[in-house]
Order: structure tokens, then C-alpha cells, then sequence
């Protein structure tokens, strides 16, 4: 069985992230509320920093999942909102795996897996762990699905 989830590097600089993001909102709100005439660039703070925060949350902490695979089947579980898929290998109707060059000697990988009722699992091989695994696993297992980078 092979368990994948997000690498705890990942998630302690996006806490960072989200707690630095809702200081500043937070001192910010302050300043609109306490302030009879704040400056103009408080509102411009509060109305970026808003979205950023709120789709930071919601895509990395509460969308958070651990992937499973193993007796032929490929399990998504989102225990926030305590979420279980479970999906047979035929479902899936294929994966790539991409390969981007991104600087003189670095590669970013993201494997992708579609399956038939359109979900579709994107991971990166920076952010969650057993990525190898998990394209090794398909590639034993699904080699027929695997469609080659256009």
C-alpha cells in the first residue's frame, strides 16, 4: 500500500504564509475600523489579501487529502471534510506525467490521473511524498493508460 500526502515542508510554508496574510488583514481591519478616514490603500490591501487568503485555505487545508494506493485501487480521502473516494484502476481513464524544465539543472514533475466520472488528481513531486512511487505503481499496473506530453 502506498500512502501519499502533502510533504510537511509544504504545509508549514503555507501556514506561514496564511498566518502572515491574516496578520496583516487583521491590522489592516483595525485601521478601517478605528480610523475615521483610513488611507485608500487599506481597502486595496483588504480586497487583495481577502481572496488570496481565503482560496489558500480553502485549496491547501481544507480540500487537504491523502492518496492511497494499493489492491488495485486508488483511494482519495479528505479528512477535513471527512471525504472518502475510492476508485478501481479501470476507472481511470489516464494519466500523464509532466516534466517542466524550470531552471539549469531543475525539473518539476506532476503526474496527473483522470479518472471516468471527471475528477481529475493532479499532484507535483515537490509537494507530496511517494510521488515515485505512485508513477511507478501506474506504470506496473495501467501502462496502457498512460498517455504521452503533446
Amino acid at each position: 500500500m502506498i500512502i501519499s500526502k502533502p510533504q510537511t515542508g509544504t504545509i508549514v510554508s503555507f501556514v506561514i504564509f496564511l498566518i502572515l496574510t491574516l496578520a496583516v488583514l487583521y491590522m489592516n481591519a483595525l485601521v478601517v475600523v478605528n480610523d475615521p478616514g483610513p488611507a485608500w490603500y487599506t481597502y486595496v490591501i483588504i480586497a487583495a489579501l481577502t481572496p488570496i487568503a481565503l482560496f489558500v485555505l480553502y485549496k491547501i487545508f481544507i480540500r487537504y487529502k491523502v492518496i492511497r494506493l494499493g489492491n488495485n485501487q486508488v483511494e482519495l480521502t479528505f479528512p477535513v471534510l471527512r471525504s472518502t473516494k475510492k476508485y478501481p484502476l479501470d476507472q481511470i481513464e489516464y494519466w500523464i506525467e509532466r516534466q517542466v524544465k524550470t531552471g539549469k539543472n531543475s525539473l518539476f514533475k506532476e503526474l496527473e490521473i483522470r479518472f471516468k466520472d471527471g475528477i481529475k488528481l493532479a499532484i507535483g513531486h515537490k509537494e507530496y511524498s511517494e510521488y515515485q512511487n505512485i508513477v511507478q505503481y501506474l506504470a506496473q499496473k495501467v501502462p496502457k493508460k498512460k498517455r504521452l506530453e503533446a
